[in-house]
């Protein structure tokens, strides 16, 4: 009888060893795969990230150029303006300042033609009265100097006039074209200014999201056996193991 217990409780040993064996090999193998899962779900999400931010990135940058675009369209087209209203302006003035001319002049010359035909008319009647009428030739002379001096007065006066108001217009046409070239150059400040922030807001975001999903992402490590509950589990399984009775020589007792 004592031979029988022996090996049957020798046997239950190496039982529950093989038991606990599979079951150790379980676990390992089960930790392995969550690690592997949780391996591929972050790289899945890793790439996925890196997807998203390469978008937001592409999208951020095709939104800048055409900003930037309409932009140099909307500054080319202010400039063409400007100087458009500068030539208009100039051409107006040109004009203006050549009609006035035309007019000082043709009266200049109206009011000499006048002045001629009566100096013509005095000398033809002082040729007829140069006895009788040697003052009233003499009156007419002063009268006729008095005519061409108030004539080049007036002509000098026009065209005075007219350089003045010339003078000015284009003054004013130069003020206007340099006030719409300051506009132009500060709204495309403006622009360049808002597409620079909304530029880098959108890169800021991007790189957030990236470090996010990087950190969201992060391998966790699988759940380890505290050395307290495994040197307890050890002194049970020992406990509840059968006792071994080692027999040296088993002539003695049956002696």
């Amino acid at each position: 009888m004592a031979d029988v217990e022996i090996v049957r409780s020798e046997s239950m040993a190496y039982d529950e060893a093989l038991r606990a064996s599979g079951v150790a090999h379980d676990e390992a193998l089960s930790a392995a795969l969550e690690t592997a899962e949780a391996e591929q779900s972050r790289a899945e999400r890793l790439q996925a990230a890196t997807v998203a931010r390469a978008e937001a990135l592409r999208a951020a940058t095709v939104a800048r150029a055409e900003a930037l675009r309409e932009v140099s369209s909307a500054h080319d087209v202010a400039l063409r303006e400007a100087e458009e209203r500068r030539a208009a302006a100039q051409k107006q003035a040109e004009e203006g300042y050549t009609g006035e001319l035309a007019t000082a002049e043709r009266a200049a010359a109206a009011e000499a033609e006048a002045a001629y035909e009566a100096e013509v008319e005095a000398a033809a009647k002082a040729h007829e009265e140069a006895l009788r009428a040697a003052e009233v030739a003499v009156q007419s002379a002063l009268e006729r100097a008095e005519a061409i001096r108030s004539a080049g007065i007036a002509r000098a006066e026009a065209i005075r006039s007219a350089g003045t108001r010339r003078a000015h217009a284009l003054r004013d046409a130069a003020a206007g074209y340099e006030e719409a070239l300051r506009n132009a150059a500060h709204a495309r400040a403006d622009a360049l200014k808002r597409i620079t922030a909304a530029h880098d807001e959108a890169l800021q975001e991007a790189t957030v999201g990236y470090l996010e999903a990087l950190r969201t992402s992060a391998p966790v490590p699988p759940p380890s056996v505290p050395v307290e509950e495994l040197s307890l589990d050890e002194t049970d399984d020992a406990e509840k193991a059968p006792n071994l009775v080692l027999i040296d020589d088993l002539s003695d007792e049956t002696a």
